[in-house]
């Protein structure tokens, strides 16, 4: 089988002849260079031999154009990127945040490494286009504002939301249409921080109009970020699989099959093992994910990246663990 071979049959629940797998992290050192990023990510898939690439580009693409600026210096300690300067001072500058061509400034440059990924790819392995939730992209613009703002001028963050909406359906519809076989949707809002019924009128009315976008791919997952997470406020959303910090938050892989989960899951590899390169808790992941019929619907990957730096030898014990399956 193909590795695009594989993951269909793994999303239709049917068997494959053993389950596809990735692995994702981040490469800080080129990752706002189109054609170093793509060339890095070919060379980190083959010696890994994964089945489907999701894209990496810097995690703060989605709202340089909307004005932030980022230090990325944490990402090579194994930290994350830090807005140093947002476009949010007071709730009135929500209304500055409009709708945006995709096609210029840091989304244009992501769409120029995701044609470089599909074409060096071919259509025997599938790309993923990472995109984001609205209301996480929201958080980005305002992290010291965000919860204030949702309390107390609501009516400005939605008008904002809708047009970030209206661009990240945009973004994953240009993905798409350069044969990305889907996106990767994170969702990194929906916590009981934010709450269920903020998350259902602010989270998920803006994500389903995002997602309109990748309607025409055949690999769209969800990846529900956190470990205390509203994975009900998720569940149902209308992509091919579900990607969460499994043996970290609940549900467990054992426990959403038996509730009924029937979606394919992305991950059941604990990412934090993983960067410490820990090859008896990757393989008992690797166990307990094979007990729950034999793993069938488990495209597996991590939770969530691999922090950086990445040991690429513990990647490649962990997929010849993966294969002798």
């Amino acid at each position: 089988m193909t590795p695009a071979d594989r993951v269909r049959a793994t999303l239709a629940g049917a068997r494959a002849d053993r389950s596809p797998y990735g692995f994702w992290t981040h490469f800080p050192d080129v990752d706002r260079d189109p054609a170093a990023l793509a060339e890095t990510t070919f060379a980190f898939a083959r010696a890994t031999g994964m089945d489907f690439i999701k894209a990496m580009p810097n995690g703060m693409f989605a709202v340089e154009d909307w004005g932030v600026v980022a230090d990325y210096s944490d990402i090579a300690r194994g930290g994350v990127a830090r807005a140093t300067r947002t476009p949010i001072a007071s709730a009135e500058d929500w209304a500055r945040i409009g709708r945006r061509d995709v096609t210029a400034g840091a989304f244009g440059r992501e769409l120029d490494h995701l044609a470089r990924l599909v074409a060096g790819a071919g259509p025997d392995l599938p790309v993923l286009a990472t995109t984001f939730s609205p209301l996480t992209v929201a958080k980005k613009l305002a992290p010291d504002r965000f919860a204030r703002d949702i309390a107390e001028s609501r009516r400005a963050v939605e008008a904002a939301l809708a047009a970030i909406a209206a661009t990240m359906r945009d973004f994953a519809e240009r993905a798409v249409t350069l044969g990305c076989a889907g996106v990767f949707f994170a969702v990194q809002e929906a916590t009981p921080a934010v709450g269920r019924e903020t998350y259902a009128a602010l989270g998920r009315v803006y994500d389903m109009i995002a997602l309109e976008g990748a309607g025409a791919g055949w690999c769209n997952a969800v990846h529900l970020h956190g470990d205390d997470v509203l994975f009900e406020a998720i569940a149902d959303y209308p992509v091919h699989a579900l990607n969460w910090h499994i043996g970290e938050t609940a549900p467990g892989l054992a426990e959403y099959r038996a509730a009924g989960g029937a979606r394919a899951v992305l991950g059941g590899l604990r990412r934090a093992e993983l960067t410490r390169g820990d090859l008896d808790a990757a393989a008992a992941d690797i166990a307990a994910a094979r007990a729950v019929d034999g793993a069938r619907g488990v495209l597996f990957g991590p939770g969530c990246v691999i922090r950086h730096p990445c040991d690429v030898a513990v990647l490649q014990r962990v997929a010849a663990l993966l294969r002798e399956g």
